[in-house]
Order: structure tokens, then C-alpha cells, then sequence
């Protein structure tokens, strides 16, 4: 009995969550939003998951040690918000690029980088749940918990490329899933080598204040013809910080300071994962929101 909680748990934790997010977000955009609607949206779309995922460990020892505050190895802090700066800058322009694909090139930004409700919010509860938030709540769950189930399953490249694959369709758009499939793989390696959720927590924190940053400047500045400089702009400053973090990066890895990849088995490692029940029916809602959304 144990044995298939294990198995199937994980898979219909995200089941679960998907559902939430799409249903809780749906209700908060109903009653007009707000900060304690978002909130609360947020708060409940990856508690209840993370309890069943929880529930289903064989050990909750590795899920305590990662969750426990800790200070990080020398080096780690600095590759940790450069990484964030440069997945947010990547992820904005991969995204941008699909919308220029699709043929939106006029479409609001908020879409792109932000899929929450904003209006009516201030820029301190637009902080609150959307930079600290989201960031603790999704990480405690996807790379805190999740990552640390399926480590005990399969290799650490596949686990990697999971947590992008999962994170990018909990967005649940096919427009915004480059850029989140980017960031989920960077926030789960950042757990990986440093052994902590917590450098994931501020990666993604780092992510969603560029974003907001974003679009508060493109706003305020709009009229003063900001978007003709836009992508320059955002191309020094991702040539810029992929330089310092593949610097960092190479520093820590020569001196030993983060570990290498655990072998994998490739593709079929990444399968085991796939083909569990509850991740079948996590795909398949997926893919109904994304019809139900274009026939809508």
C-alpha cells in the first residue's frame, strides 16, 4: 500500500494543483481580485499538493534538511541572483519571441511575464504575493518536495528537466511556457547544488521583481517611446549577467565548492516520471485547457 501511495501521489499532487490554480484563479478574477484573494488563491493551490506529496515520502528527512535556513557556500549567494536576473531576461525574451511566432506582437507584456490578476493592487501587495509569495509557496512545493520525491526515483538531468516540463505547464498556456520550462530547470539545479529550497525561493523572487520592474517602467515610460529601446537594453543586460554567472558557475565547479550531475538514465529516467497516473491526468488537463482556451 505504501509503495503505490509513493508511486501515484507525486503525479496526482500536480494534478491537484493544476486544478486548483486554474479554478482558485478563476474565483479570485471573479470577485475582483485583491490581495487576499490572490493570496489565498496562491497560498491553497500548493499547500493542499504539497501535504499529499508530503504525505508519500518514504523519508522526510531530506525534505526537512532542505527546508531547514542555512548559510550557503561561498560563491553561492552571488551564482544564485545572477542566475535570477539572467533566467528572468532569457525567459522574457523567449517568451516574446513565441507571441512575435503566434503573431501578437502587439500584446499586453503583463501577459507574457505575469498571468495573475493585477488590477486595483498596490505595488506593496503586488510585492507581497507576487515577488515573496509565489516564489516560497511553488518552490517549497515543486523543488523542495517534488524534486526531492522523484531524486529518489530516478537521475538529477531528468529530474531537472521535469521540474521544467511541470512548471511550465502549471502556467497553462502554451505562450508562456518556454520561458517558465527555462526557469523551472534553473531553480531545481540552484536546489540540486546547493542542498538548500532556499536559493530557488530567492531565484524566483529575483525573476518575478524583474518582471515587475518591467512593467512598471514600460508604463510609466510608454509615452516617451521606452519600447524602441526595450530589447536592446534587456540584450546588454542578459549578455552582461550570462557572463558573470557562466564566470561564477565555472569558479565553483573547478574549486569543487557545488557538485557535478548524478548520472541518468536520459530519456528513460524521465519517462518513469512521465508515464505515473496522476501525471497522465496533469497532461491531460493541460492539453483541455489549452483546447478549451482556443475554443473559447
Amino acid at each position: 500500500m505504501k509503495n503505490n501511495k509513493i508511486a501515484l501521489l507525486p503525479g496526482l499532487s500536480l494534478f491537484l494543483c493544476f486544478c486548483l490554480l486554474t479554478g482558485t484563479g478563476k474565483l479570485a478574477y471573479r470577485f475582483g481580485g485583491g490581495a487576499p484573494l490572490l493570496a489565498l488563491a496562491e497560498f491553497v493551490s500548493f499547500a493542499l499538493p504539497l501535504v499529499m506529496l508530503v504525505f508519500s515520502m518514504r523519508d522526510q528527512k531530506k525534505l526537512r534538511k532542505r527546508l531547514q535556513p542555512r548559510r550557503l557556500r561561498k560563491g553561492l549567494l552571488g551564482l544564485t541572483v545572477r542566475l535570477g536576473v539572467t533566467v528572468a531576461v532569457l525567459s522574457l525574451f523567449l517568451n516574446l519571441l513565441i507571441y512575435h511566432l503566434a503573431g501578437l506582437v502587439g500584446a499586453d507584456l503583463t501577459a507574457i511575464a505575469l498571468d495573475a490578476p493585477q488590477s486595483g493592487l498596490s505595488m506593496t501587495a503586488r510585492f507581497a504575493v507576487i515577488v515573496v509569495l509565489s516564489a516560497v509557496m511553488e518552490e517549497v512545493y515543486l523543488r523542495g518536495a517534488l524534486f526531492t520525491v522523484h531524486e529518489e526515483i530516478v537521475g538529477t538531468s531528468a529530474c531537472l528537466l521535469f521540474s521544467g516540463l511541470v512548471f511550465a505547464m502549471l502556467h497553462g498556456s502554451m505562450l508562456n511556457f518556454a520561458g517558465p520550462f527555462l526557469a523551472g530547470i534553473v531553480y531545481a539545479y540552484l536546489t540540486f547544488v546547493s542542498g538548500s529550497v532556499w536559493p530557488a525561493v530567492l531565484a524566483h523572487g529575483v525573476n518575478n521583481l524583474y518582471y515587475m520592474f518591467v512593467l512598471w517602467i514600460t508604463d510609466t515610460y510608454a509615452a516617451f517611446g521606452i519600447w524602441s529601446y526595450f530589447a536592446a537594453i534587456n540584450a546588454l543586460v542578459l549578455l552582461l549577467f550570462l557572463y558573470l554567472t557562466l564566470r561564477q558557475l565555472e569558479n565553483l565547479l573547478t574549486t569543487g565548492r557545488i557538485p557535478h550531475f548524478e548520472r541518468s538514465a536520459g530519456l528513460y529516467d524521465l519517462w518513469l516520471l512521465v508515464r505515473n497516473p496522476g501525471m497522465l491526468a496533469f497532461v491531460l488537463a493541460f492539453i483541455a485547457k489549452i483546447v478549451m482556451n482556443r475554443v473559447l
